[in-house]
């Protein structure tokens, strides 16, 4: 992993989107929570991402790895967006 690799979120509007990228490594397996949470995992079983679908209405972090960190950087986005935790 790169040293200058940081955690990132990003809102995509026209999907109703938010993608946290939470390090580097390379996704080689997703699994699916609910029809609105995906989480990206590493070969080696680390957490990689996590997408959330239909944000407009809110985000469910309950059962989400690494809580704090992805609510950090989804409240970083600067969108009015609500948080269930």
């Amino acid at each position: 992993m790169g040293k200058g690799f940081r955690p990132y979120a990003e809102y995509d509007g026209e999907a109703d989107a938010i993608y946290v990228r939470l390090t580097e490594e390379t996704v080689t397996r997703s699994v699916s929570i609910d029809d609105a949470r995906i989480i990206d995992y590493s070969a080696d079983g680390g957490v990689v991402g996590i997408e959330f679908l239909g944000v407009s209405g809110a985000v469910d972090l309950r059962d989400i790895p690494r809580r704090p960190t992805v609510e950090k950087l989804i409240g970083q986005l600067g969108q009015d967006i609500k948080i269930f935790v």
